[in-house]
């Protein structure tokens, strides 16, 4: 074990000046825990010299009260399970130094033939008596968890590791905050951290965080400054939002599914129409052998309808990935209309369509913005039941579009409206609350807002804001 370094491990001398120039201090260890070797660094670390701490259990180098747990974690990591964690290191002059230590393995030939212990200095406003019981407190947290002074990655604790691929924090002294992202969310991080360097609060950021090994993870980030001993601190929480977002995509689906049920009885109706204009013409020309170019227009325009109707149920039927584009508002809108015209027809409702202005295009999933649009008119469908009016208006004002969809039903009161959007709470007989709560979401995602208007007697009011495309 002791001529590792010179001749037992393939290019030693290499390895050996690397090792005696690394800033890290990094203890060999052989399969007692014994310290044989250490690089310039260990000294600097304890202020002690190579000969007096040389063939010592590692463990010793600890504090007192913190060897037994280092000895253990020793032992946990030639057992094969090293964990990471901070404890405290004891000086030459009698202080204590809180420092992370993280463990390795030198393999030869499949055989384990010695162990290194990486040991990282903390700043000394993480220590505490006798280490880092701040840091430990944040290591049993679910959530990822940075600290940066000036600049510099302080502390990072194990599930902040975990989310960004990495086997302890000296991997990761070198990368900046920002190189963590998809490079199209880096300008939100530099924002972020931004807002924290001036002592503010930074609200959840939805970004795509990627993985030392490439691996790509949604997380939500957020973040807030604190002063530790007069210095500042930035404290950055970062949260898998992975299964989230999965339950939102199912819930989203499931809505879409529930639309189409929904939907089924009117689309029925609205297609029997058109075939039956087509069976009757089929029937006269094979009656009389007519061969009349108006039939062939009609029935042609009846079914592109029957297309068309197919086409969009299927279209909120089938799941897909959001793509973003540039479209027009007022085609959207009426395929919507096309949609229910049927069913608002058979309960005795007229939707009317007003431009009040010329809309341009927004950039949005058009497929998303179908779903929510048609949870907004078919709930004013519902409330409005019998000799009812729906208005939808749209209108540009300054860089965005409102739609409006207002109906003269019977309105709710205003203790419901603030509940409106919640899971499981609906003011109709039969109903979920997952509708609006799934459309909610979808405005949001397209950065845009929703509010409802409404008082008892005189109808409701959904109003919705998105952006204009640029």
């Amino acid at each position: 074990m002791k001529n590792l370094l010179d001749s037992g491990w393939r290019s030693g001398h290499l390895y050996r000046s690397f090792f005696d120039q690394m800033i890290q201090a990094t203890f060999l260890l052989d399969q007692f825990g014994r310290v044989f070797k250490g690089n310039p660094a260990c000294q600097v670390l304890n202020g002690y010299s190579v000969e007096e701490w040389e063939g010592s259990s590692f463990w010793k180098l600890a504090v007192s009260e913190e060897q037994e747990m280092v000895r253990l974690q020793t032992q946990f990591a030639m057992n094969g399970d090293p964990r990471p964690f901070y404890t405290a290191f004891r000086h030459k002059d009698g202080t204590s130094i809180p420092v992370y230590i993280t463990y390795g393995t030198f393999w030869e030939k499949g055989t384990s033939i010695g162990y290194y212990a990486m040991v990282q200095k903390m700043p000394a406003a993480f220590g505490d008596g006798y280490g880092s019981k701040r840091c430990r407190v944040l290591d049993i947290s679910g959530e990822g968890a940075f600290i940066y002074h000036a600049g510099e990655l302080q502390y990072v604790n194990q599930v902040g590791m975990q989310l960004v691929g990495a086997s302890g924090i000296d991997e990761l002294l070198w990368y900046p905050f920002q190189s963590f992202f998809h490079p199209r969310d880096v300008p939100k991080i530099k924002g972020l951290l931004r807002i924290l360097e001036e002592g503010g609060t930074a609200t959840p950021s939805e970004v795509e965080l990627i993985g030392l090994d490439g691996s790509r993870t949604e997380v939500e980030v957020c973040g807030t400054s604190f002063p530790i001993q007069d210095k500042p601190f930035m404290y950055i929480l970062i949260r898998d939002i992975t299964e989230r977002k999965r339950a939102q995509e199912f819930l989203q689906n499931s809505e879409k599914l529930a639309l189409v049920g929904q939907l089924a009885a009117g689309i029925a109706h609205e297609i029997r129409n058109p075939l039956t204009s087509l069976k009757g013409f089929v029937q006269l020309m094979q009656k009389d052998g007519m061969r009349k170019p108006e039939y062939f227009s009609i029935m042609s325009s009846e079914l592109a309808r029957i297309e068309m109707i197919v086409s969009e149920l299927l279209v909120l039927a089938k799941p897909h990935t959001a793509v973003f584009e540039a479209r027009d508002l007022s085609n959207l809108i009426t395929h919507v209309v096309t949609l229910l015209e049927t069913e608002a027809i058979l309960k005795k409702v007229m939707i009317q369509v007003v431009f009040e202005s010329e809309v341009p295009l927004i950039h949005c999933d058009e497929n998303q913005l179908k779903q929510a649009f048609i949870n907004f008119l078919k709930n004013g469908i519902e409330a409005t039941s019998g000799n009812g009016e729906i208005v939808i208006r749209l209108r540009c004002e300054d860089d965005r579009v409102v739609i409006r969809f207002e109906d003269n039903g019977v309105g709710i009161p205003a203790h419901q409206i603030a509940r409106l959007g919640e899971a499981f709470f609906t003011t109709k007989e039969t109903g979920t609350g997952l509708g609006l709560m799934v459309s909610r979401k979808i405005i949001e995602n397209h950065r845009g807002t929703l509010q409802l208007i409404s008082n008892p007697g005189n109808g409701t009011a959904v109003e919705v804001c998105l952006p204009i495309s640029s």
